[in-house]
């Protein structure tokens, strides 16, 4: 799920949070960074929860239906495609979700169920439901499409499936876009055989150990980075470069220095794309001409250290 861009960022907000804290205390923060990115596969499951708990929904209605005082036909022998999609079955029999669940302890509330109740409703209405109804028969990769098709269309961005994510946790606006699209790639990936294949949190084995590291010896480092720092702003107003800025350059030349395997080129790219979603437009020219400068300095000492992919230029 998390790229390295993706944990940046979060090393970036985890660090911001550490020196406007009085308290400068390295361990709380970095516990706050934990949980803030392990939050993130919780928003993840609650979003696959939401798929079961639209087809219990569903299910729920039809018992309803045929407890009526005059029921119809209709209500008797309804159309059980959709509580039976395989791929809907699929994920309401996963072990694996259903132990996720109970250790996690995720579900929709019974406050939340008229939310759930709207958006059946919604999918019961539209145009592809009607068609996916009506097949004669489908197929486990035509399920995937129909699933796909409805959670992309009426869940993805539902404003009150939003709302309550949000409230439960108000980090969660700012993940929500990559939990969404984490949803959809794994929709896209489901087999018919076996059971239901989660996206892992982290995309390498290392990447915990690199936003670890990343977010220690930013802090640790702070007064030598500094120092290669303050040579190349010497003639800039302290008060004038925006703390943000201050924080991605200071984040770049350590990871420049703690990861040998990272090239210089891809971690100088990376910091000036970052400054461009979070700090003034003119800030990524300036980070780059500081970085430039910082990095021809450490190459001139010998002092850049790279080694195997880090060669790279």
């Amino acid at each position: 799920m998390l790229n390295r861009r993706y944990l940046r960022i979060k090393v970036l907000q985890a660090l911001y949070s550490f020196y406007r804290d009085d308290r400068f205390d390295l361990a709380i923060k970095e516990k706050e960074l934990k949980s803030s990115v392990d939050k993130i596969y919780d928003l993840y499951l609650y979003l696959i929860f939401t798929l079961i708990e639209l087809r219990t929904i569903a299910e729920r209605t039809m018992e309803d239906r045929k407890k009526k005082m005059l029921p119809t036909a209709e209500d008797l022998n309804p159309n059980t495609r959709f509580i039976n999609d395989p791929l809907l079955l699929k994920l309401a029999s996963s072990p694996t979700l259903a132990r996720l669940k109970r250790e996690k302890v995720i579900q929709w509330t019974i406050d939340e169920e008229p939310t759930l109740k709207k958006i059946y409703a919604d999918i019961l209405a539209s145009k592809e439901f009607a068609a996916y109804m009506s097949a004669t028969e489908v197929s486990f990769e035509e399920s995937k499409q129909f699933v796909h098709t409805i959670y992309k269309k009426y869940i993805s961005e539902n404003e009150m499936i939003k709302q309550y994510l949000f409230e439960k946790n108000i980090h969660w606006s700012g993940d929500y876009t990559l939990a969404t699209l984490s949803i959809l790639k794994t929709l896209k990936g489901m087999k018919e055989e076996g059971d239901v294949e989660l996206l892992p949190l982290y995309k390498a084995d290392d990447d915990f150990d690199y936003m670890i590291t990343l977010y220690r010896h930013t802090i640790l480092d702070d007064a030598s980075v500094s120092v290669l720092l303050n040579e190349k702003i010497a003639n800039w107003e302290p008060e004038r470069i925006a703390a943000i800025d201050m924080l991605l350059m200071k984040m770049a030349i350590t990871e420049i220095l703690q990861f040998p395997g990272i090239p210089v080129k891809v971690t100088l790219n990376e910091y000036i794309e970052i400054s461009k979603l979070y700090s003034s437009p003119k800030s990524n020219t300036f980070i780059n001409g500081i970085l430039d400068a910082v990095v021809k300095d450490l190459r001139t000492q010998n002092k850049l250290g790279k080694t195997g992919r880090g060669l790279i230029e």
